[in-house]
């Protein structure tokens, strides 16, 4: 007696998929994945009242990064007396690096802009790439001035032995290329096969996240802490040497002591604006970042675009933070607007900036500015 089955065994040649079955599939996925990246892509795009907002917002900051870091390197590079400061190369570096991320702003936008550009693996990896390298190197370059000005305050003796052409020439290309290697890691290391959109938390792997950026940024944000926290205390420690030895017996008397009173406040006023515009800067983007990655709460794409904007208007406000606050640079726009040469800008600069320049925020610099004063 014979069992009939209508069931074919597994090993049957009709059971197996075919390379034709395999091709229809691997077709299917990707056209259900383009389907699901224009589809978010076009719900990105509704013009609404918060969509254009944004828009307008990252174009004044896209306006601001180039326009403030063109003056800036423009400044270095024409002015002999900037140039001449070896701490003004650590600022070039950080302009040059801040007018990077304004020009990857506008290519980071198109994503945003209903093409179908996020559905390519080159241009997505590219955006990650130009973005993560720009803001990896202004952020090292933070540290390094960080670094710089705690040298020239702590040991100012020492500071042309310690500090010289050649050792920030090397600390602004590890810098670089420290930057270059840390962007370089999501090209190799990334969900693109399982990602349905060139997003953050869908490209790039929670390992990166979690165990090199994240840690990156809180490392330089304690450095730097710890750093101008030491330059604000030495500052203190040199400003209360100056009023114990220093007697108020001429008529500069009450200008003298104005001015020996003002570096306490103002070492504070400088360490409280560095470190207060760096953390509301970046600190938002990273939780909303961190809690998007790990499904700690689910935000929405106008907040995390919100918080990416407030993160990349850092760049915007460091040439205010540290070029425009300086006298000589103040000078060097001021004769760059005009259209001044370079020799008009060295005859209309005063014989003491470079003096100025090399001073930090610590009564040291009140002291040689003083000194001319007291001896006339």
């Amino acid at each position: 007696m014979s069992v009939s089955s209508t069931s074919s065994p597994a090993w049957d040649y009709q059971s197996s998929p075919t390379p034709l079955d395999l091709g229809v599939t691997i077709l299917w996925q990707n056209e259900q994945r383009n389907a699901t990246v224009t589809g978010r892509s076009l719900q990105t795009t509704s013009l609404g009242p918060g969509h254009l907002l944004w828009l307008i917002i990252n174009a004044l900051l896209f306006a601001l990064i180039l326009g403030g870091n063109i003056l800036t390197i423009v400044a270095v590079r024409t002015c002999r007396h900037l140039r001449s400061v070896i701490s003004n190369l650590f600022i070039l570096s950080l302009a040059v690096s801040d007018f990077c991320v304004g020009l990857a702003l506008p290519y980071h936008l198109v994503f945003y802009m209903g093409s179908d550009i996020g559905a390519m693996r080159a241009p997505c990896l590219l955006r990650f790439f130009l973005l993560i390298c720009a803001c990896c190197v202004s952020m090292l370059t933070l540290i390094s001035i960080a670094v710089d000005r705690y040298i020239a305050v702590v040991y100012a003796l020492h500071y042309r032995r310690y500090m010289t052409r050649r050792v920030a020439y090397s600390i602004i290309i590890s810098n670089w290329c420290l930057g270059a290697v840390v962007a370089l890691i999501p090209v190799f290391w990334n969900r693109w096969p399982e990602a349905q959109a060139c997003e953050f938390d869908e490209v790039l792997s929670p390992g990166y996240i979690a165990g090199v950026i994240t840690p990156g940024f809180v490392i330089i944000w304690i450095c730097m802490f710890l750093v101008y926290w030491r330059i604000m205390r030495e500052a203190s420690k040199q400003a209360q040497r100056l009023r114990q030895s220093v007697v108020y017996n001429t008529d500069e008397a009450t200008t003298m002591r104005s001015l020996l009173l003002h570096p306490d406040w103002k070492s504070v006023q400088i360490v409280v604006f560095i470190m207060g515009c760096f953390t509301l800067c970046w600190l938002p983007y990273f939780c909303v970042a961190i809690a998007q990655l790990f499904s700690i709460c689910q935000s929405s794409s106008m907040i995390y675009k919100t918080t990416f904007s407030l993160a990349i208007a850092n760049s915007a406000l460091n040439p205010i933070i540290y070029s425009w606050k300086n006298s000589g640079f103040r000078r060097a726009y001021a004769q760059t607007l005009c259209c001044r040469t370079a020799r008009q800008c060295e005859d209309q600069l005063p014989a003491d900036s470079k003096h100025r320049m090399e001073a930090t925020s610590s009564s040291t610099g009140y002291q040689q500015e003083i000194k001319p004063k007291a001896t006339k």
